[in-house]
């Protein structure tokens, strides 16, 4: 069980939701924003797209809209020769400026997972939570005319489950530094529709480097910075089958602990302060071995006490050996 080591982190994550509006017209006035992937006829007068493209599309009411052939050559971004542009409204297909839309929102993740050593390798399992407050997605290009997209939420949640591959690639004194590999399935909170119109969750794969301070072979402080690639597809229901990947990679920091069972007990005795692990008589006249400092301490120094530097060379200590 020693060769288990449990592992708590927390920290802070910047999560970047993109993606491109390819293949598909948007629209725009002062209350919607649709997309949509059929054919439209500008002549008709009429637009019928979707909304809450990002996490749950649905068909939206059928709008009245200018007719674009009125005007020849409409300038997109003058609203006095383009009639759409009058009151914020926009049709554009996406295709023709390369429309998408992008932000970074910050998330708080919360990781626990166990992992296995073997010489400098680990394997393991892990669980994360993690919390993610929206911003508003500002459009790639038009920035001037086209509204950031808001979601229809403020907040979501996302859980991992997943596999780790880890290698101890360097050690410098009582620091370790591990590369690590995470590789499982994510799963989006509730204000993603998955299953009424098909939100595809795909596999994710995490690189990070811990970053180890160990305060003895039990306990270590864990700094880890990682970036997470992801991503999903939403289906648009159509006439024409359209589909929009959306990707949301994360670079996150965290920081923890991570810890050990010990294999052997602490010494029963107070007035022991032997620091290795040493064996002792026990009260029944039983020889046990005993550990003979907390698990958060070092146990096997190597100059025979915790600190390399003695207290009496320490601070104002010096100036009274050495007074230069």
């Amino acid at each position: 069980m020693n060769k288990f080591s449990w592992t708590l982190t927390t920290g802070y994550g910047a999560t970047n939701y993109s993606h491109s509006l390819q293949g598909f017209t948007y629209y725009q006035d002062l209350e919607n924003q649709f997309i949509s992937s059929n054919p439209t006829d500008l002549t008709t007068g009429t637009y019928r797209g979707f909304e809450n493209w990002l996490n749950n599309p649905n068909l939206g009411p059928e709008l009245l809209i200018a007719d674009l052939t009125d005007v020849p050559f409409p300038r997109l971004n003058d609203p006095v020769n383009n009639p759409l542009l009058q009151n914020n409204r926009i049709l554009i297909n996406s295709d023709s400026v390369g429309l998408g839309f992008s932000a970074v929102s910050s998330t708080i993740p919360v990781l626990v997972s166990v992992h296995y050593d073997i010489n400098k390798f680990r394997i393991g399992l892990g669980f994360q939570y993690e919390k993610v407050i929206f911003s508003p997605l500002k459009p790639s290009v038009l920035g001037d005319v086209i509204r950031p997209y808001t979601p229809d939420f403020k907040s979501t949640s996302n859980t991992k489950i997943f596999g780790i591959l880890g290698y101890k690639f360097h050690e410098y004194w009582d620091y370790s530094f591990v590369a690590e590999l995470q590789v499982g399935r994510i799963g989006s909170g509730k204000e993603f529709n998955t299953n009424a119109l098909g939100i595809g969750q795909n596999l994710f794969i995490n690189l990070g480097i811990n970053i180890e301070k160990n305060l003895s072979e039990y306990v270590r402080v864990v700094l880890r910075p990682s970036y997470d690639f992801r991503n999903y597809t939403v289906n648009i229901p159509s006439d024409i089958p359209s589909s929009i990947q959306h990707n949301y990679n994360m670079f996150a920091i965290q920081i923890g602990i991570s810890i050990n069972i010990p294999e052997i007990p602490r010494t029963p005795y107070e007035s022991d302060h032997v620091q290795v692990k040493h064996v002792i008589t026990t009260p029944n006249g039983d020889l046990r071995e005993a550990r003979g400092q907390p698990m958060w301490k070092v146990q096997n120094p190597k100059v025979g006490q915790n600190h390399r530097k003695l207290w009496r060379y320490k601070f104002k200590n010096k100036r009274k050996i050495d007074p230069y």
